[in-house]
């Protein structure tokens, strides 16, 4: 039996007669439930997986056994796990083994020689150094390090050093050797090798290229790679990400049955999956038996991505691409994840799904539009014709509010992550992070949804901002909804998935600056606490 708000003494002998005592028992808390038949509680009971009761600080003896674990919260909050509805764990897993170049680690290219130097010390001659994050906006210097910078740092050893928003590298002399980049290479259809403007020779930092990059780099091992996976497991446990929904435009077979691997490991990946399929690996999939859905509540097969930008390297691939991609999908019974980067994008994704839903109609698709941080208003009127979700990424707007700034004329600044207008088209929207594009805290994404800061403060169209609850229901519920998962998880609900964050402090009782600096405190998933500061 399962039980909202106050029990009664009929209820209590239920509950003894069942042996229906609780093992888990969070209370004094201010319980965030986003269930619409009891908002807020003091308590929250777990009976092995799911929520049991979900009522007043009244109850806890009715609920107790001699088994029971209590958690006093003393006041703080709980609310269900954040769900991450847009991220690559397996490119985090990646990201976490190279050595860290992010602004949080080095403000120079001096600082940046310096950690590469010091690892390759530590290496062995001839093996690549992996390093990664940086963002030259925020260096001093204000330039992308060239293959000289690296080869001073190791001389004996190939380096890459990847860019934070993945899309450009650098490589040393001797990796661009090894991966075969000369003065001779061709530009691909959608990159660039740069060069020096009088020798015309590489100067190591290529845009848009990494088919070509990667081929020539030997990938990391299996061993290394579960390392990786258990850093990334327990980084997104720390920030209460209880759901990761993997987004992977290359996605195949291959990586649901790593991913399959991963779970059989006690503890490696106990953060529920849910796993889009590139829209290549699509046929390999259906072959092979499984279809949107297949699997179980700790991972599952997801929608597929459409993203022919990414997999073939042209910026605007044509619209008769993306139809036919999006409607063999659709066909197949798939919810469609559309790669929305910009302005064409969006409207080729609209173009597709109004294809796609006249052939084959389907009321409930959820079809998706990944990033769409851009759109302008004469847009709206189209998304909510066939009403797509909007997954979004506000820690953009945070950590590249900047490059923004500098790359975007200001009369269109307004048209930028303008989720208020998503929200009140009546557009289903959920938030995510994108890591390792973007740093995984929800908390950063909540406090730039409400207060549209970038990181040094200044304000981009305030009039986009949204309340902490709505922030938080699209990190929470929103993410659910998003996968079809609404009705096991994304709600302290009686019968759900017992997927719990203690935070320090309400989002919705707290000033907009402060949001930020919101702790997780402790992490549950099925009942169980996986992580705790």
């Amino acid at each position: 039996m399962l039980y909202r708000g106050t029990l009664s003494c009929l209820e209590l002998e239920e509950i003894n007669l069942a042996g229906n005592s609780a093992d888990l028992i969070l209370y004094n808390a201010q319980i965030i439930t986003f269930d619409e038949e009891h908002r807020q509680a003091e308590l929250v009971a777990v009976k092995d997986d799911k929520i049991l009761a979900v009522t007043n600080i009244s109850d806890l003896d009715l609920l107790t056994g001699p088994n029971t674990r209590l958690i006093d919260c003393q006041g703080m909050t709980v609310i269900p796990g954040f769900n991450d509805a847009h991220c690559h764990p397996i490119g985090q897993a990646i990201t976490l083994l190279h050595i860290d170049c992010s602004p949080l680690s080095v403000r120079s290219i001096m600082d940046i020689k310096s950690i590469i130097r010091q690892r390759a010390q530590e290496t062995p001659h001839g093996k690549w150094l992996r390093a990664a994050q940086y963002n030259e906006i925020r260096l001093t210097e204000k330039r992308n390090p060239t293959r000289w910078d690296l080869d001073e740092a190791a001389p004996d050893h190939p380096v890459i050093l990847v860019h934070y928003s993945a899309g450009t590298c650098v490589l040393n002399s001797r990796a661009l050797q090894l991966v075969g980049i000369t003065r001779k290479t061709p530009d691909s259809a959608g990159g660039r090798i740069n060069r020096d403007p009088v020798t015309q020779e590489p100067d190591g930092i290529i845009f848009g290229m990494n088919a070509k990059v990667q081929k020539g780099i030997p990938p990391v091992d299996a061993e290394e790679l579960e390392k990786g996976i258990r850093l990334a497991s327990q980084q997104y446990l720390a920030c209460g990400i209880t759901s990761l929904q993997d987004t992977g435009w290359n996605n195949s077979l291959n990586h649901w049955q790593s991913y399959k691997r991963y779970k059989r490991k006690d503890g490696l990946l106990p953060n529920r999956i849910s796993m889009l399929i590139g829209s290549a690996g699509l046929e390999d999939i259906t072959n092979n038996g499984l279809s949107m859905g297949s699997g179980d509540n700790q991972l599952r097969i997801g929608g597929v991505k459409i993203a022919l930008d990414e997999s073939t390297g042209q910026p605007h691939p044509p619209q008769e691409a993306i139809n036919y991609h999006a409607l063999k999908a659709h066909l197949a019974g798939f919810q469609l994840a559309f790669h929305v980067h910009d302005q064409y994008n969006l409207r080729a994704a609209l173009g597709a799904l109004d294809l796609v839903l006249r052939e084959s109609p389907r009321p409930l698709h959820r079809h998706r539009l990944e990033h769409c941080m851009v759109c302008t208003p004469d847009l709206l009127a189209p998304m909510a014709k066939h009403r797509p979700m909007v997954v979004t990424q506000p820690s953009f707007l945070h950590y590249g509010g900047e490059d923004f700034m500098k790359t975007v004329p200001h009369e269109q600044l307004h048209y930028l992550f303008p989720i208020s207008s998503y929200y009140r088209t009546g557009l289903q929207v959920a938030f995510s992070s994108d890591s390792p594009m973007m740093p995984s805290n929800p908390l950063i994404g909540i406090y730039t949804a409400v207060s549209r800061k970038e990181l040094h403060g200044q304000v981009l169209a305030p009039e986009e901002g949204i309340s902490p609850s709505n922030a938080l229901r699209m990190y929470t519920l929103g993410g659910a909804y998003a996968s079809f998962e609404e009705g096991i998880k994304g709600s302290i609900t009686p019968g759900k998935l017992a997927d719990l964050v203690i935070l320090s402090s309400n989002p919705n009782q707290v000033e907009v600056e402060e949001l930020k600096d919101i702790k997780v405190m402790m992490t549950i998933i099925n009942g169980k606490v996986v992580w705790e500061r």
